[in-house]
Order: C-alpha cells, then sequence, then structure tokens
C-alpha cells in the first residue's frame, strides 16, 4: 500500500567527494596540483559546501513504506543537487 508521508530529515551525511571539486583548483596558478596546499584547499572546499547545505528538511514522499529509506535519500538528493550518504529522519505524519 502507498502512503504519503510527511518527513523532517536531521544529520544529513552528504557525499561531497575530492573529484566534485578539484576542477576548481586545477588550473589556479597559485596552487600546485597535488601539493598538500592543493588537497588542503580541496578538503576546505569540501568543508565548505558541506556546511552550507542544509540539515534540515520538511518532505512529503509518496511510497510505500518498505522504500520509505530509500526514497528519504532520494528526495534530499533531488532537492539539494547532492548524493547523501545517509542521515536520521522523523515521520511527521502517514495518510
Amino acid at each position: 500500500m502507498v502512503y504519503l508521508y510527511r518527513i523532517k530529515t536531521t544529520s544529513i551525511d552528504y557525499c561531497v567527494e575530492e573529484e566534485d571539486v578539484c576542477s576548481e583548483f586545477d588550473n589556479d596558478p597559485e596552487i600546485e596540483e597535488d601539493s598538500e596546499e592543493y588537497y588542503d584547499a580541496i578538503h576546505d572546499k569540501i568543508a565548505e559546501i558541506k556546511r552550507e547545505l542544509p540539515q534540515a528538511l520538511e518532505l512529503e514522499i509518496e511510497c510505500e513504506p518498505e522504500d520509505l529509506d530509500y526514497e528519504v535519500c532520494e528526495a534530499v538528493s533531488e532537492e539539494t543537487g547532492w548524493l547523501v550518504n545517509g542521515l536520521s529522519y522523523e515521520i511527521i505524519s502517514q495518510e
């Protein structure tokens, strides 16, 4: 049976990888590629992106109960544009 869930997410662990941001530094003449400074800049950028992404979202999801975990992650990815490694959520209502 398909239900409509109202969900509140918390503690979202976004999947932001080095390859997602390294192109920003590849042609920077001030940073030598593959140097410690290069990787520090990449890791700082990843941390910045993760800080700016929302940790709490309220979503409406229509699915079968056994698909809810998957669908919540998919809805967060669709809303933010980033894949999700994991998250916590609470069901606000179910119809």
